[in-house]
Parts: C-alpha cells; structure tokens; sequence
C-alpha cells in the first residue's frame, strides 16, 4: 500500500472515531448538547468503519496473511487486545458511576441495569447481535458494531482460506448463525474489500487516469456534502428497510458506503497528495491513529463515570470542558496499554491458536450460537 494512501487512512479512521465521540458528548445529559450538529454523523462514522475495516483486511490478506493461522491470530489480536480491556473497564466504571448518579445511566436509552454476566459473556463471544438479539453492553453504546464485524472478519476467513465443499458450507453456516440484519451489512464491508481490489497492483483501477481519480475522490466529497444538505433541508432515509431487519437506516448506511467506496477508489492513484504533508504532521496523524480502536470502545463509559463524578450542570462550561479533554487523555494513555501492544496479544494468540483452521472456526462458532 502507498504511503499517501495508508496516511489517508490513518486520518479518515481518527475523524471517524472522534466523531462518534462527539456524538456521545454532545448528549443532552452530558453537555446540555453542545455539538449536537455533529451528533448525526456519529451513525455515518460507523459505516466508514465498517467499509474501511474491509479495505484493510483486503490489503492484510493480500499482503502478509497468506493463512489462516496467521489472519486468526492477527485478528484476535487486534479485536482482544482493545475489546477485552473494554469490557472490564466499562463494568467497573458502571458500577462506580451508577452508584453516584445512577439516574445519568437510566436514562439512557436501552441501558440494562441488570444481567451484567450476561452482557459480559455476550460481549465477550461477540454474539450480542446475532439475529433478534440486541444486547447492549453497559454503558458501551459502540460495542454493538462488534457484534458485526468480528463475524464479518469470520465469514470472510472462512469464504477465503477454506478449500472445495467447506468454503460454502462454512459461508453458508455462518451467515445463517448471524441472521439477517448481520448479514445485511456485509456488503457494506465487502465494498471496502472490492475497492482495495479494483485498485490494487492487480486490479484494473491500478493506472487509471489521475482526472478520473481526481473526480472519484472530490466528486465523492462534494456528493456527500450535497446528501448533508439534502437531508438537512427534508429528511434521513430512515424506515426503508424492511422492520425485521432491525436497522431503520440501512438505507443511508448504504449511501455513505458507497460514496466513501468511490471515495476510497479515487485516493489510491492521488495518494501521492498525502506524502506532501510534513513528517511532523505525518507522524501525529500515525500517532492518533494508533488510538482509534480504544477511543472507539472507552470513550463511552469514561464520559458517564466522569459525569457522574463532576457537580456541575450539564450546561457549565466547567462540565464541558472537562468531559472533553478528561476521556480523550484519558483513552490515549490507556492505549499505551492496549492497542500499541499488539504484540504481545499476537505472541499470546499465537501459542493459543497454533492449528485453528477456518473449519475449526466453523464448528467453535456453531457451538457458540447453540450455547447461547
């Protein structure tokens, strides 16, 4: 992958996660709903995630996951080393926040004041939204996107790595234990994945004219602008999708997608743009980046124990200072501890996974779903 290009990427994951971010701190509760202007683009975040998640895994795959040994190891690590940590964290400060001001966690919608185990357990398995499922987990409102991809990363190990007849019963199988509204949004994925393709060394977008990349990126932000304006002017294309899905928005998630998939298209032959930008730049954009996955999964339950924990009003600006600058330092020293240390997950999944085959994965899987 070209510098610019993995640059780009680096940025556009730090965007996306702060802006989730600002969609939860711009809570009424919170701040009196300071930001609530940026509050609609927290939803869109997530679907670049999702898009950006398979264009990674492409590269990965095509790069330096030649097996499925090593891909399951890498994604274990990845996903454990952040949701793990996570989990114990938002329980524990769940449960020093509740017992402070336990109506600032009641009044958010679908918290669960109970089954915790269960939530653990659910969260832990990544099973928290298999078909009619919708487990929240505490007060980690992002975690539910987890409950996604990990069986995204799963059913395209299976598709990619299993050989002959167990390719499709293992693709078949496992789109069958998530359920619809799952599988409804792996092809929001799977759009990351073909954009890395279409522009790989390989791929026929590979040369294509800098014009034509250069239409496909700003065309594709000025098109998203104009859906910005468009619907600030009528409505969200919420409630096309059909009620048994569970997902009101699958509609605009796939408008983002798309338009974020040309935009990815556009990026790889222009990328050379990005390598302009000074080494100083470059290097905090690395560094932020490397916090992405922890900003996304603790900046939830950080923002509520500290709430909790404050006096102010809502509304003061003491408040909102301090729930902006406390969880953000306060999730880039915990990723010293987590995602910058991947290593020693990886070292971990290693001696754990030694002889894991994608079949393996099928069968753990299975088990899994009929456990729960």
């Amino acid at each position: 992958m070209r510098r610019g290009t993995s640059l780009y990427l680096d940025l556009i994951r730090f965007i996306a996660a702060f802006l989730v971010f600002v969609d939860h701190y711009s809570g009424h509760n919170l701040t009196g709903g300071l930001l609530y202007q940026l509050a609609p683009f927290g939803a869109e975040a997530v679907v670049v995630f999702f898009v950006l998640s398979g264009y990674v895994i492409a590269y990965a795959t095509d790069a330096r996951e030649r097996s499925a040994g090593v891909y399951m190891v890498n994604r274990a690590a990845r996903i454990y080393s952040v949701a793990l940590p996570a989990l114990v964290i938002t329980f524990l400060l769940d449960l020093i926040g509740r017992s402070i001001k336990p109506d600032l966690y009641l009044a958010m919608p679908a918290f669960q004041p109970s089954g915790e185990i269960w939530q653990f357990l659910s969260g832990l398995l990544f099973v928290n939204q298999l078909w009619s499922v919708n487990e929240e987990i505490g007060s980690n409102l992002p975690y539910w996107s987890l409950g996604y991809e990990i069986w995204y990363y799963a059913i395209f190990g299976v598709a990619l790595f299993a050989s002959g007849r167990w390719r499709i019963i293992g693709t078949i199988t496992l789109l069958l234990i998530v359920g619809p509204t799952i599988a409804s949004m792996f092809p929001l994925w799977l759009l990351g994945w073909f954009a890395y393709r279409v522009t790989s060394s390989r791929g026929p977008c590979h040369n294509m004219p800098k014009l034509f990349s250069a239409c496909c990126f700003f065309g594709s932000i000025l098109a998203w602008v104009g859906y910005e304006i468009w619907v600030g002017r009528h409505q969200r294309p919420f409630g096309l999708a059909p009620h048994f899905l569970n997902r009101s928005q699958l509609a605009q998630d796939y408008i983002i997608g798309l338009l974020f998939t040309i935009n990815l298209v556009g990026v790889a032959t222009i990328s050379p743009l990005f390598e302009q930008l000074s080494k100083r730049l470059t290097a905090a954009i690395r560094w932020a980046a490397g916090a992405t996955f922890t900003l996304y999964l603790f900046h939830m339950p950080i923002l509520l124990v500290v709430a909790a924990v404050l006096p102010w009003r809502a509304d003061s600006m003491s408040m909102r200072v301090t729930l902006f600058v406390v969880p953000l330092l306060s999730v880039f020293a915990i990723a010293e501890l987590t995602e910058r240390r991947k290593t020693l997950w990886r070292a971990l999944f290693t001696r754990l996974l030694p002889r894991a085959t994608p079949v393996q994965a099928v069968i753990a899987s299975s088990k899994i779903a009929a456990r729960s």
